[in-house]
């Protein structure tokens, strides 16, 4: 025991202010990153990363002075850190995608949204609403600054004026495109019979239904907004950056107008309740 205190008190001797520097720059690095890619599936990867990489110099060094073999194991971790990189990349990619999506949706100086008219919010406020008392299945994405241009060519495109009709039309039980997606792009409707990505959030299927998985995986993948209407309880959800909102008329019209029209941003709606991964009623 005497000589392992030895051992690492002559560690601290031999470590350096510059050594220290180096260690606190690092730490600076790995956090920043981590706060960014908070949130992600990859957070508890990284973290476990992190805590590698901040606690790896100073076992080196006690390594180092207690076997006096540096340069063996410098060796050793230029060949390991080489491989290591790429299969972080790999095994952190989605959360990366997401999180350099993330990186260029950021607005700097107040520049503003992009604006929609109140038409076309009434229209798809009437259009949803209407679909809910019927209860017929819908899933309405409107594109922002993230283009889903690879979503509108695999659907069937229309490029028609946004109308309550027409998408109660698109959605109607027994028609070719209901059981897509419409994208909205440009103040129009693009395409119909859009396929999205599904959520892969641990939990999901437990509660979730696929269109609101499909509203999950698109808005994690880019900025769309995503409106969701349920067959089975006729209930309207309201998805964008990866959360799921329930909504009424109200609530969806002001959501709808905080993200598309040049407004200051509103008090927080009262009658929107979020959905919690694997809590709550299940909404399909």
């Amino acid at each position: 025991m005497q000589d392992l205190f030895t051992t690492l008190w002559s560690v601290v001797n031999w470590i350096s202010l510059e050594y220290l520097v180096e260690i606190f720059v690092i730490f600076l690095v790995i956090y920043a990153f981590l706060r960014f890619m908070e949130g992600t599936r990859g957070e508890g990867i990284l973290k476990g990363i992190a805590l590698l990489m901040l606690t790896f110099p100073i076992l080196l060094a006690i390594i180092a002075e207690r076997l006096n073999v540096m340069d063996r194991l410098l060796v050793i971790i230029r060949f390991f850190g080489a491989a290591a990189i790429p299969a972080i990349v790999i095994v952190v990619q989605p959360e990366l995608r997401r999180a350099l999506v993330r990186l260029g949706q950021t607005r700097l100086l107040g520049m503003f949204l992009k604006r929609e008219t109140k038409g076309i919010v009434e229209e798809l406020v009437r259009a949803s609403f209407r679909m809910s008392r019927r209860k017929i299945g819908a899933l309405i994405a409107i594109e922002r600054e993230v283009g889903l241009k690879n979503y509108i060519e695999h659907g069937t495109q229309i490029d028609s004026v946004v109308s309550s009709g027409l998408l109660s039309t698109i959605f109607f039980p027994g028609s070719d495109l209901h059981d897509g997606a419409v994208v909205i792009r440009d103040d129009r409707v693009a395409a119909a019979g859009c396929l999205f990505p599904l959520s892969d959030t641990p939990g999901l299927g437990n509660v979730m239904g696929t269109r609101h998985r499909a509203a999950l995986g698109v808005s994690e993948e880019t900025d769309a907004i995503v409106i969701i209407v349920s067959e089975e309880t006729g209930g309207v959800s309201f998805a964008s950056r990866g959360q799921l909102e329930k909504v009424d008329a109200e609530s969806l019209r002001e959501l709808l107008l905080r993200h598309f029209v040049e407004l200051e941003e509103p008090d927080e709606l009262s009658d929107v309740e979020t959905v919690q991964d694997g809590t709550g009623s299940r909404v399909r």
